[in-house]
């Protein structure tokens, strides 16, 4: 899989470039049920129409370059998980937009001319309640209206758990309350983090909340189930001391420890 940046600058240079592509546009934090929807129906048509399948993210969220507030912004993964899982779904193209005042002062049509008809999509696949365009006044029905002749929109219905929809927002409110029985329910596996047995928690990950949790910790060929005891966002203690071990953690969250 290629990884191609892109900015609302740089875009000219890339337009007429690629061959004919499906692509899923949204920001994809987390890759949860919902998203990987979204994804593997860009992936079925591109087999289905022959053409290449690419995902369009964005970095950073648009959230905290609208409201300003990068620091303390939660996301669910690092742009390298995200572009490993991706690679596993046999994606052909990530195309990693960054998100800034120019790109999010666009106009939705100058959007879709730029960076969808310009990369030659054919398809476009987005969830239900995708938005872009400045002020994210473009949705899906202003995007089949500006895609026609181009590319042909499919929508993919939002999922649902206990009769709300599957999103990244449920998912930080999950970890937010400590409730990590329901994110395997929106994620499809259990949550995980990685951990630097020096430096603790890595970039671009959220715990949850301070409380004590059975987790699963995974090091090369080795599993441990031990307790996690989380102190605040960044700081947890483990009952198993891997102060010896030298590569990174991946730390799942089985189940919250009720303590009285």
């Amino acid at each position: 899989m290629q990884t191609i940046h892109l900015t609302s600058q740089t875009m000219a240079q890339w337009q007429n470039h690629f061959q004919q592509q499906a692509v899923a546009i949204g920001f994809f934090d987390g890759l949860h049920k919902g998203h990987l929807s979204v994804i593997q129906e860009a992936k079925h048509l591109a087999g289905e129409y022959g053409t290449a399948s690419a995902v369009m993210s964005f970095f950073p969220h648009p959230k905290t370059v609208l409201s300003g507030q990068s620091a303390s912004f939660q996301y669910l993964m690092p742009l390298e998980e995200k572009q490993a899982a991706l690679e596993e779904l046999g994606i052909d193209t990530l195309f990693l937009v960054h998100f800034d005042r120019n790109l999010a002062g666009l106009s939705p049509a100058d959007f879709v001319q730029q960076f969808l008809i310009g990369l030659n999509a054919v398809q476009v696949v987005c969830g239900n309640d995708f938005h872009y365009g400045s002020r994210g006044s473009g949705n899906i029905q202003t995007l089949a209206e500006q895609g026609h002749g181009h590319f042909h929109v499919s929508v993919v219905e939002l999922m649902e758990y206990a009769g709300e929809k599957i999103s990244s927002t449920r998912i930080r409110q999950a970890l937010a309350q400590g409730n990590i029985s329901i994110l395997r329910k929106l994620l499809g596996k259990f949550y995980s983090v990685n951990w630097c047995p020096r430096n603790g928690l890595l970039p671009f990950y959220s715990l949850p909340a301070p409380g004590k949790y059975e987790v699963k910790l995974n090091h090369e060929n080795e599993s441990i189930f031990c307790t996690a005891q989380v102190l605040n966002d960044k700081e947890a203690h483990f009952t198993h001391d891997f102060d010896q071990w030298k590569h990174s953690i991946k730390i799942e969250w089985i189940r919250s420890i009720e303590t009285f």
